[in-house]
């Protein structure tokens, strides 16, 4: 190798050592060094490098951005800046280069404290002194404040009181010769007060914390001459408190509103909780009625309750906020009752018997008093051998009686609630040779003031009723009526007490027997307006064509005939007729609270209501004719009702009797037609007989000269009602009155599979 070779080998292993080695200029700072100068500081001199490629040389590459805000460039372009050498060396290489630009007065106007920058250097516009090129900077981030500029110092916010009048706010900044102004008041609340303004004035008469709106801003600008650096502005926020101004609108109670009976004192029933707009808000809480206490939030019960004192209570709950703002509201309990009680006052509606009659006679009807029962009560007698109970509350004899047991026998009767049993009570039954009639109470005049009748009103004034009897002893008594009387008339005033069916009892005693009667009245708030009762037997006039004591309405062009000598009334159970509807009988059952004995009459048609007073004598027959609004169906069984038992069928004996007969012009009298014994098909006149005292004598079987009767025309139903309740009361089936003709259930499905059987055998014997 030659020399001039080996020189030019040592030259390029020069160069390529030198490259190898040489580092890329670094950006180590860039500030803010002036007003609108920007210095950038590398790590090494450098200076601008011609590049064959790029006739210009000597430029940076700037964007200036915050998010997605570009004050200078934009996302896709850079700006090109050229700089200026600091103290640069004799070949003009220099570590530091700036440049002055404009637009950090728009920075300073938008009050930001630092940007981000991206620096672009790459494109050989500058080099080393080793001829390297700087590197990029990207996405850093340089501080902007220059505190020579005009600043506002104090707080950008502050607190106001909802509602409050004013709320002041010092404006400061950096120089203390700023004067301030308001640029922006979109509310209209703020204003500007004091040496240079400097005093912010917040008005929140009109603020409410509980609307849409918490906050209210405010630009205030400070100024100190004509330049850009000696004006600057600032956003202020005021920031609502939210005060306790508001009253509570609500209370809710979560939990059960029914309480038991003898429930424990201090049982908790329940979390009160209020309403109330003002947030954070606490409540205090007091109940009215000392029945009840709260603990905390708590609502408690204080007492032991009892159904058969008052079966509902209320209390008037009281709540407080923590600004003592107050609001109540009435809260109403139902007492709920439980069987705790045994049955009382056991009566029985006879204790005489007559020597020699057979087994199986009637003594008496049995019932008593069960203020948290509304079941049946079932009734156990001591002495089996001569006596017995039958159908619940009949006392029966249980063989023929003689004089040889002597003149009187005693026995105790003894009521349960299938829950608790009562003290066995005593009853003496007397036996005689023969029948003495006890006296008949033959009629009740009921009169309040101009009106007459069983309804009566609260507001009516005292009532007077006043009794058609034989000679003897009087006793009048009723637990909705504290009076009491011993002579012919009973006088009360019923404005305390509630309204519905409101009972008077009359007891009748000569010698040794006695009558009793219980007068059902209907009491409501007012009389009907414009109503009158002329005969006082209960139907309004313009209910009935005339004042007949014997004749009584029942449904259109219908009526109920009684004998010419004794007085027809309609039941206690109907509306100024003597038919009654099954709505109604339930409706009076439970306005009562009885016993439901309905269910088996959910398929009944036609119901007729009566009471027949004013017989002869205690325990006479009398006879009733009924005009039927239905034609009596094939198969049809005649029942009977009792409040107290119940239906049943209508017992046929010597005493009790049905007939009927068919006639087309309706007329219903003795002497137009044939009356046939039973109920004939197709019948529109019925006629019973029935026997005070009797089987079918609802009011508890007395001999007292009057007869009390419900009765249906029902047709069997095979199966279950139409709420699925097969049962009854009293023995017997579901009955229908106008019930179609069908085909059994059972025997379609017979003859459906009849059918199937015959075509599968048609088909085997076909091969």
């Amino acid at each position: 190798m030659n020399t001039f070779n080996r020189f030019i080998v040592t030259t390029l292993l020069v160069l390529f050592a030198s490259q190898a080695f040489a580092t890329q200029p670094t950006v180590t700072k860039i500030e803010r060094t002036n007003v609108t100068t920007i210095t950038v500081t590398y790590d090494q001199g450098i200076k601008p490098s011609p590049d064959p490629r790029d006739p210009i040389d000597g430029q940076l590459y700037i964007r200036l951005y915050v998010g997605t805000t570009y004050y200078l460039g934009s996302p896709n372009e850079h700006i090109n800046r050229t700089p200026t050498p600091v103290n640069p060396n004799d070949n003009g290489f220099a570590t530091q280069w700036q440049w002055e630009e404009s637009t950090l007065t728009t920075i300073d106007n938008d009050r930001l404290n630092e940007i981000t920058i991206n620096l672009n250097s790459s494109y050989s516009d500058f080099a080393s002194s080793d001829g390297t090129t700087p590197q990029n900077y990207y996405i850093n981030t340089f501080s902007l404040i220059w505190q020579h500029g005009l600043t506002i110092t104090s707080t950008n916010t502050f607190p106001a009181n909802e509602k409050a009048a004013s709320t002041t706010h010092t404006l400061t900044a950096n120089d203390p010769a700023a004067t301030f102004s308001i640029t922006e008041d979109t509310s209209s609340f703020f204003s500007l007060s004091g040496t240079n303004n400097n005093t912010l004035t917040f008005s929140g008469t009109n603020t409410d914390y509980e609307s849409t709106t918490k906050s209210y801003t405010v630009k205030i600008k400070a100024t100190t001459g004509d330049g850009d650096d000696k004006n600057t502005t600032q956003t202020i926020t005021v920031t609502l408190n939210d005060l306790n101004d508001e009253t509570p609108t609500a209370i809710t109670l979560t939990g059960n509103r029914t309480i038991a009976e003898n429930t424990n004192t201090g049982t908790e029933l329940g979390t009160l909780s209020a309403t109330d707009a003002d947030a954070n808000d606490t409540f205090t809480y007091t109940s009215s009625n000392t029945k009840f206490t709260i603990d905390n939030n708590k609502l408690k019960l204080n007492t032991t309750l009892d159904y058969e004192n008052a079966n509902s209570l209320n209390t008037t709950i009281i709540v407080t906020d923590g600004n003592n703002h107050t609001f109540d509201k009435i809260f109403n309990f139902t007492v709920g009752n439980i069987d705790d009680t045994a049955p009382t006052n056991i009566l029985l509606s006879n204790v005489n018997l007559i020597k020699d009659q057979p087994a199986n006679t009637l003594v008496g009807t049995l019932s008593a008093s069960d203020v948290d029962t509304n079941t049946p009560l079932t009734f156990t007698v001591n002495d089996t051998t001569n006596f017995k109970i039958v159908n619940g509350n009949e006392l029966r004899t249980n063989k023929s009686i003689t004089t040889a047991l002597g003149n009187t026998i005693n026995i105790n009767i003894t009521a349960s609630d299938n829950t608790n049993d009562s003290a066995p009570q005593p009853f003496t039954i007397a036996i005689t040779t023969t029948y003495i009639a006890a006296p008949v109470i033959a009629q009740f005049i009921v009169t309040q003031g101009e009106n007459k009748g069983p309804l009566i009103s609260k507001d009516g004034g005292e009532v007077t009723v006043r009794a058609s009897a034989g000679t003897g002893t009087y006793t009048w008594s009723s637990d909705d009526f504290s009076n009491t009387s011993t002579s012919k008339t009973f006088v009360f005033n019923p404005q305390s007490a509630n309204i519905g069916t409101r009972t008077i009892t009359l007891k009748v005693t000569a010698g040794n027997f006695s009558s009793e009667r219980v007068l059902k009245l209907k009491l409501v708030d007012t009389y009907p307006n414009g109503r009158t009762d002329t005969n006082g037997n209960g139907i309004s006039d313009s209910k009935e064509s005339g004042n007949s004591d014997n004749e009584l309405p029942a449904g259109t062009n219908k009526k109920i005939t009684s004998p010419g000598s004794t007085r027809i009334l309609p039941g206690i159970m109907g509306e100024d007729s003597g038919q009654l509807t099954l709505d109604q009988l339930k409706q009076y059952r439970v306005a009562n609270h009885l016993s439901d004995y309905t269910k088996d009459t959910l398929a009944t048609g036609d119901i007729y209501d009566y009471i027949v007073e004013g017989l002869r004598a205690t325990g006479d027959s009398t006879q009733v004719i009924i005009q039927l609004a239905t034609l009596i169906p094939a198969n049809a069984v005649l029942r009977q009702y009792s409040l107290a038992t119940g239906w049943r069928n209508f017992v046929v004996d010597n005493n009790n009797s049905i007939q009927s007969k068919t006639n087309t012009s309706n007329i219903c009298t003795d002497t137009s037609g044939t009356w046939q014994t039973g109920l004939i098909t197709g019948a529109t006149c019925l006629k019973l007989t029935l026997k005070d005292g009797g089987e079918n004598d609802a009011d508890g079987n007395q001999a007292n000269g009057v007869v009390e009767s419900t009765i249906s025309i029902a047709t069997p139903v095979v199966g279950n009602d139409d709420n699925g309740d097969s049962s009854s009361s009293g023995g017997g089936c579901v009955y229908n009155p106008n019930a179609p003709a069908r085909f059994d259930t059972v025997f379609i499905l017979l003859m459906t599979l009849s059918a199937y059987y015959l075509i599968r055998r048609r088909r085997r014997f076909s091969y």
